[in-house]
């Protein structure tokens, strides 16, 4: 969905939600804490046609999530 284009129906009315620095909108913005004060923050991308819904980290963000989170063994 990051290319805006939606992988269930193939629409291209997607909207993308973004964490601002309001700290009203922190509060509803999805995201992980990381630390004691860290919190990092996703981008929502939803279907306007059919409702489904991605998220995703910024790539910034993602060697802060390896430090945390145990990964998948396969």
């Amino acid at each position: 969905m990051k290319n805006g284009v939606c992988p269930k129906c193939k629409s291209y009315d997607i909207l993308v939600f973004e964490s601002t620095n309001d700290e009203r909108e922190k509060k509803l913005a999805d995201c992980e804490k990381i630390g004691l004060l860290e919190k990092i923050y996703t981008k929502r991308f939803v279907c306007c046609n059919c409702g489904y819904t991605e998220r995703y980290f910024e790539d910034r963000d993602l060697e802060k999530l390896k430090k945390k989170y145990k990964k998948v063994r396969g």
